[in-house]
């Protein structure tokens, strides 16, 4: 096998001894496709008004309340005072990769349209599906330019970087639900709408502090971002008092095996990672494989729970929004909000895509109706004005914590708008479906680390 610079302090492990890492990809590939469907087709860049889904709940017109009491009412002024206007949103998203997060925009800004849209102002789409590649990620970037939209919305785009720059030029804000690299974490021009990626690094430790342990694993990526990762990591691990042991893994074909044999060798009691929904899959079966008794920690995963049900059981979650899967154990005004989610996805016809992570980016539109909402009806609906209304005051959070956009709440990512995780463990329900039950409710993870 490869060897590894030992100045990284983790181990690593190859996947070129067997195909598992392939067939996991393979597996978990097929799973997204079956559970996940795919996105609308049509033309990437065409503009399109969307219209609300058929038969769906109609939302209230009063704006959520906040859930820390502060009062973010729209100013009766502002109602209804846009009435035959139309404001241009992008709507970026890598479709291959999750095609719900773009089914959840769509799916929320229908039924905003239906209850009136912006102030009276309906919302039009452009979209564009980028391809996980730089060059992808500016093309669609150049494509919202043209089309002269007042925000440009990624829902995924790993390699949304590179776009950054081009937003910045034409001063257009780039906003997601969560940050997919490190530029638009610092960028004064983009808004991650929901926690920082940090404190998806530090829930996990805090997890297994809380839980006891402290000897702890986490599992890298050998490349560029697994090493600065683990970097953050070991001092955050640090801060907490805990030994932590890294283990890394090939890139392209990873052994989880092998790496979660050697940590249960070194008397490892807890192991995470930085994970994706194919890394979720191979970590959990590894575990399994190979009769670890320590908790496991699968990111903010959703696709193993369909493809490896009983290996699930026990393992822990951490999310930074109110899910159905949570359902249970959700305040009632966030389950009020989540039935009407429900309802407008299968009015929609997306039933199926309710459990994933559609959640995301629906209550990420519902939270900006709120922002774009109170920009003064005198005044257009544009780049400037969204900048400067998105950190003026705390906007409430839909599914989640408040937004702070303004505040910079996490050292190394002020873009974030909250820096708050809760952290679940995966159990079965009373009709033997998983859910998830509430460990740890919501939490600031930059007060524990910062």
């Amino acid at each position: 096998s490869k060897s590894f610079d030992q100045s990284h302090k983790g181990r690593y492990m190859s996947g070129n001894k067997n195909n598992r890492g392939r067939q996991l990809r393979g597996i978990a590939l097929l799973s997204v496709a079956v559970l996940l469907g795919v996105a609308c087709g049509g033309d990437d860049g065409a503009s399109t008004e969307t219209e609300a889904p058929a038969e769906s709940a109609a939302p209230s017109t009063d704006a959520p309340a906040t859930t820390d009491g502060s009062d973010t009412s729209i100013p009766t002024e502002n109602a209804g005072n846009r009435d035959g206007q139309t404001i241009k949103v992008g709507i970026v998203n890598n479709d291959a990769l999750l095609p719900e997060i773009r089914t959840g925009a769509e799916v929320a800004i229908g039924a905003i349209n239906a209850d009136g849209g912006i102030n009276g102002a309906q919302i039009e789409i452009v979209s564009c599906d980028a391809d996980a590649s730089p060059e992808g990620s500016i093309n669609c970037a150049n494509r919202l330019i043209e089309e002269n939209v007042a925000i440009a919305y990624t829902g995924l785009d790993v390699a949304s970087d590179a776009a950054n720059p081009i937003y910045d030029e034409a001063g257009i804000p780039y906003i997601t639900t969560n940050g997919w690299g490190p530029v638009q974490e610092s960028n004064a021009n983009s808004f991650i709408l929901h926690a920082a990626s940090g404190a998806f690094f530090v829930g996990p430790l805090q997890t297994f502090k809380d839980l006891g342990y402290t000897k702890v694993g986490m599992i890298f990526a050998d490349n560029p971002a697994g090493k600065a990762y683990q970097s953050k990591i070991e001092s955050y691990a640090e801060i907490l008092g805990l030994d932590l042991t890294p283990v890394y893994v090939d890139a392209t074909t990873p052994d989880w095996v092998t790496a979660v044999a050697t940590l249960q060798a070194d008397g490892v009691e807890a192991v995470s990672g930085i994970l994706t929904e194919v890394d979720c899959i191979g970590l959990v079966s590894a575990a399994g494989s190979v009769g670890f008794t320590g908790a496991v920690f699968a990111g903010s995963c959703n696709v193993y729970l369909n493809v490896l049900p009983d290996l699930a059981l026990g393992t822990y979650n951490q999310v930074d929004y109110w899910s159905p899967l949570s359902y249970d154990d959700a305040p009632a005004e966030i389950q009020a909000r989540l039935d009407k989610y429900s309802a407008d996805m299968t009015a929609a016809g997306h039933e199926d895509l309710i459990n994933g992570f559609a959640p995301v980016s629906y209550g990420g539109w519902m939270e900006l109706r709120e922002i774009l909402q109170a920009i003064p009806n005198d005044q257009e609906v544009n780049g400037e004005t969204v900048k400067s209304t998105i950190v003026s005051q705390v906007f409430p959070g839909y599914f989640g914590p408040d937004l702070h956009c303004g505040e910079a709440l996490w050292a190394d990512s002020p873009s974030a708008c909250h820096s708050t995780l809760a952290v679940f463990k995966i159990e079965k329900a009373a009709d033997g479906k998983l859910v998830r039950k509430i460990v740890s409710d919501f939490a600031d993870m930059a007060g524990l680390v910062n």
